[in-house]
């Protein structure tokens, strides 16, 4: 299974996407390593899928240092940008009557530590909590329960690895604004439909410039490698407005607004 979920991928940066080696997980749970093995599999195959980062396997490299200073020093210097640790903190179970039988609920809490390989500063740390899901044996609810960490990581990189872009061209404008443009950033950078941006215009307050946010963007279609045609939510007037006056413009992207995926309770076999 582990196998064919990872894309092992050349150490070499891929278009404009940054390279990332995923380490095997740290298991302090009482569950079985397979779990945890299962959990980092489930968390590459989803960083994969976003398209946004390469990921590095790393049983595809020789001589990798034990220390971990020194394989920061070393990954740095093969051109992986990132190092991401994983810890299973804890996997709990409990049992249910219902008027079919025993069922099971599965929770588990995990973290996810990205490390820059070039500074050894954290990037970012989060823990997550996976609601039960309920199974008919306690591995089941486990592994239900595993399979929405790969749900999660579309949210994951698009919060630590913000990509960046400007306007190329305004597309369709109205007496309110602009109603689609063009920005200089596609597929090399894995953005794909429905991705949003938010764009911010540089304006200058007490002899600082700051940028300041006028408006958002949805990617509607990924037309190259570096051009996607983009749907304004809103701010249309003011984006128009500072395109025209060649005010500078920044367009960031921006992670979907979390979902029921947070809390799910799913009954199997009801």
């Amino acid at each position: 299974m582990a196998a064919m979920l990872l894309t092992l991928l050349p150490l070499a940066a891929q278009d404009d996407k940054p390279n990332v080696l995923v380490e095997t997980f740290t298991n302090k749970s009482n569950a079985s390593d397979v779990a945890c093995n299962n959990l980092r599999q489930e968390i590459v195959s989803g960083i994969i899928a976003t398209n946004r980062l390469t990921v590095v396997e790393a049983s595809t490299i020789s001589d990798m240092p034990k220390s971990k200073n020194d394989r920061l020093v070393f990954l740095g210097e093969m051109g992986i940008q990132y190092y991401i640790e994983g810890t299973l903190n804890s996997v709990d179970t409990k049992s249910k009557k219902t008027d079919s039988g025993t069922q099971y609920e599965a929770t588990i809490n995990y973290t996810l530590t990205i490390i820059d390989t070039q500074s050894g500063i954290t990037k970012s740390s989060e823990t997550f909590k996976d609601s039960y899901v309920i199974g008919d044996t306690e591995d089941e609810a486990i592994l239900k329960a595993i399979e929405y960490a790969k749900k999660r990581m579309s949210r994951f990189v698009d919060n630590n690895f913000k990509v960046e872009a400007t306007i190329k061209a305004l597309d369709e404008v109205d007496k309110k604004g602009v109603k689609s443009c063009y920005i200089n950033i596609g597929s090399n950078a894995g953005i794909q439909k429905g991705q949003i941006f938010e764009v911010f215009s540089q304006v200058e307050i007490a002899g600082e410039k700051i940028n300041k946010k006028i408006g958002e963007l949805k990617a509607e279609e990924v037309l190259s490698g570096t051009l996607t045609k983009c749907d304004v939510k809103n701010g249309g007037g003011d984006i128009k407005t500072c395109f025209d006056s060649k005010v500078p413009l920044t367009v960031v992207s921006r992670a979907k607004k979390p979902g029921l995926l947070d809390r799910v309770n799913k009954t199997l076999g009801m």
